[in-house]
């Protein structure tokens, strides 16, 4: 699991529950009309507006984005290096038997094994990382619907409140449950946007972006195996998108 995360949901829960345990009476924080009204109303919003099959994948790769993490640049530059060391050594047919990579890497090297030309290539790998990235751009659209309806619920379960607290006036028994849902509404719906929504957003963005320059790597290892490039010129040209410590630590590694 990315531990920062962790710690951050750690931290951001710990706070809450230490400002809400050192007050006179924390059971007051829990109110079931609140809950219905912002988390219910965020949940029928978010299937009112995506189709159910993308709700569900969003969360699938929220999961993914805290619970792995994506190899190094640095290590799959030394693979992509390592692979065109063998076909150049070998030749293209025995480094297919040997090569140990799956999903993007294995889909570009099995095209360069079967000598499909490189504009082909370059134009189906392309396609994928377009498919990739509006599939991530989706996940996070998601959530940032989620982050801007839980507050606007928070304001509706306050609105409720109100009503309910003036039609309660008469009744004094009766003002300090409307004055709940008034106030706990919006602390309701403040604490899924700025705690979860907004910061998962934030990630899978983040991890989006992490994703997609590996694949970028990859095809371009691939064309440059495509086209016989010497793996020193590949390294080089691979380097590029990498960070300049990541290149010195490689440096080091093979030195």
């Amino acid at each position: 699991m990315d531990r920062g995360s962790f710690l951050g949901v750690l931290l951001g829960v710990l706070l809450l529950a230490v400002a809400i345990g050192l007050g006179p009476n924390p059971r007051i924080f829990f109110h079931p009309a609140s809950t219905v009204v912002v988390v219910g109303g965020v949940i029928a919003a978010t299937m009112i507006r995506f189709p159910l099959e993308h709700v569900s994948y969003a969360f699938t790769i929220a999961s993914r984005a805290f619970f792995t993490r994506p190899p190094g640049t640095q290590a799959l530059v030394s693979q992509i290096v390592g692979l065109s060391q063998r076909a150049r050594r070998e030749g293209l047919l025995n480094m297919e038997k040997a090569m140990d990579v799956e999903g993007f890497l294995a889909k570009g090297l099995r095209m360069v094994v079967d000598q499909e030309g490189r504009d082909h290539i370059q134009a189906v790998l392309a396609a994928e990382l377009r498919s990739t990235q509006d599939r991530h751009l989706q996940g996070q659209e998601i959530f940032r619907f989620i982050a801007l309806s839980a507050p606007s619920f928070g304001m509706v379960g306050t609105l409720i409140g109100m009503v309910q607290l003036f039609a309660s006036i008469k009744d004094p028994s009766s003002v300090g449950e409307a004055m709940a849902l008034t106030l706990l509404s919006t602390l309701y719906g403040a604490v899924i946007a700025y705690l979860l929504a907004i910061p998962i957003a934030g990630k899978l963005e983040l991890r989006s972006k992490e994703e997609l320059q590996l694949k970028h790597i990859m095809m371009e290892g691939v064309l440059g195996i495509q086209a016989e490039m010497h793996p020193a010129a590949l390294e080089a040209q691979l380097n590029a998108f990498l960070a300049p410590r990541e290149r010195g630590a490689d440096r080091r590694a093979r030195g």
